[in-house]
């Protein structure tokens, strides 16, 4: 370790932009050279272009690997009608589904793939189970309180209903870990930790030095915060597992049924696929950062910002008993480049933003990685560690640090947005507005429902983040300063 582990946020801002500044006008990085992919082979510019939008096959996810016994949901064929309509099957949609059903309500899904096959099963596996933006959930109407009780209640969803329905989607409860490369990160997030320890309850322990080693393995971040009700999940098994569950309480789900209208029949909505529609009191589109055509509002209010995710081949017992024993979700303060999990086959799942000039180069994004668990487990140079499985996904960056729930006219609804905290928001949300969907009291939701609002720049966060900051703190990463 050196001096640089003890720089403050601000100056690792200052230095990050002065980075920024120099890398970003060329608009290139000034890392290695590109290398080969993992298949041993260039991708075609039409593959690149999948990866760079984060529509490559959900079978290059490695959570839909090994392969796993989903139903295969039918397409829609002919009309139906529902009570509501859900459009999209991901984790919102999923969690939407199942609460709707347990209450009653007859449901019909349509998902354009299967379920999972957007961010929901792309997406890094971590459970997060704090918030971003405090201040902004004490705006809301009632300053807060029933939404934070709620969450209070709820931020550990995912295990939940994992157990409940005996869903397999390796849920483990093992903690989420904020690793501080020095003294005024620590005592960032010790500050930060205070309200969801003091206010909300949960089970918080700081970590010195000694500790850490014990826990990860390793002392290069001598600081720790664990949070522990966190912990990680595969997204994509959890998202198949509640569709199943909701199918099982009489939810009506149809696979490769892309919605492609939606027209006022009565009082009443129709939803039409290619070959049969759906008509419904309510609809409630979650399709987050795929949006389609059907609701031009929900295209055009957001930044989409492509991520990847890696896995490895398993790892050997020695890797296993010196690279994280204490198996928790690891994250890095000041800034978290490399996320990073053990899951139940024993890979390391690791995820971050792909480079603006070869998204596809899964060989070159996944040294990027390697050298920072060399980094952080020296003894991990000696071990073979190779790659398994890249893949891309696409998240939906707001203005505001929290979801978004539309009204888009009366009946018609979207619930989206959910970035780094999916895994516990989206079934959160599903959930609580399931209760106001359910007893028809929109007016009594712990949020508050907006219109969609189209942003004027839609690339300016691909821009800023993908192409300045990342690598800008990718070259901060190299020498040292994170």
């Amino acid at each position: 370790m050196t001096g640089n582990k003890h720089l403050t946020r601000r100056e690792y801002l200052q230095k990050t932009a002065v980075l920024a500044l120099g890398t970003g006008v060329s608009g290139c990085d000034m890392s290695s050279p590109k290398t080969t992919p993992a298949n041993g082979r260039r991708q075609a510019s039409s593959e690149s272009s999948a990866y760079d939008n984060g529509s490559v096959p959900i079978s290059q996810s490695g959570w839909a690997t090994p392969p796993n016994e989903f139903a295969d949901y039918p397409m829609l064929e002919g009309d139906i009608d529902a009570d509501i309509a859900i459009v999209g099957a991901g984790l919102a949609g999923a969690s939407l589904a199942l609460h709707l059903t347990e209450a009653g309500v007859k449901v019909a899904v349509l998902e354009a793939h299967q379920p999972g096959w957007g961010a929901s099963g792309r997406n890094a596996g971590h459970v997060l189970p704090t918030l971003k933006d405090i201040n902004l959930i004490n705006g809301f109407a009632d300053g807060g309180r029933r939404f934070l009780e709620a969450f209070r209640e709820h931020h550990t969803i995912p295990f939940d209903l994992s157990e409940k329905y005996g869903i397999s989607c390796d849920s483990a409860q093992l903690g989420y870990l904020n690793m501080c490369s020095g003294v005024d990160s620590y005592e960032e997030q010790k500050k930060a930790a205070a309200f969801w320890k003091e206010q909300q309850g949960q089970q918080i322990a700081f970590l010195d030095t000694a500790d850490m080693q014990r826990f990860t393995g390793s002392s290069y971040y001598p600081y720790g915060v664990l949070y522990e009700s966190g912990g990680r999940i595969n997204p994509y098994q959890f998202t198949n597992g509640m569709i199943a569950a909701a199918v099982d309480q009489g939810a009506l789900v149809f696979g490769n049924s892309e919605a492609l209208s939606i027209n006022k029949n009565n009082k009443r909505w129709q939803v039409s696929s290619e070959n049969g529609s759906v008509t419904a009191a309510q609809v409630v589109f979650c399709t987050n950062a795929y949006p389609g055509s059907i609701a031009p509002s929900l295209g055009n209010n957001f930044y989409p910002l492509t991520a990847y995710a890696l896995s490895t081949q398993p790892l050997s017992k020695e890797a296993l008993e010196v690279i994280n024993p204490g198996r928790a979700t690891l994250s890095q303060a000041p800034v978290s480049l490399n996320p990073f999990i053990i899951d139940e086959h024993n890979r390391i799942i690791m995820s971050s933003i792909p480079r603006a000039s070869s998204p596809e180069d899964s060989e070159r994004h996944f040294q990027d990685n390697l050298a920072w668990i060399h980094r952080t487990w020296p003894e991990s140079k000696a071990l073979n560690i190779k790659l398994e499985h890249y893949w891309t996904g696409r998240v939906a960056l707001r203005d505001r640090e929290f979801p978004g729930v539309f009204e888009l006219d009366k009946g018609v609804y979207g619930l989206m947005h959910f970035n780094a905290w999916g895994n516990v928001m989206a079934p959160l949300m599903g959930k609580l507005l399931a209760q106001g969907l359910q007893a028809d009291r929109m007016d009594q939701l712990p949020f508050p429902l907006e219109k969609p609002t189209p942003v004027a720049v839609p690339a300016k966060q691909d821009i800023l983040i993908r192409k300045l900051l990342i690598p800008a703190a990718r070259i901060g990463q190299k020498f040292n300063i994170l």
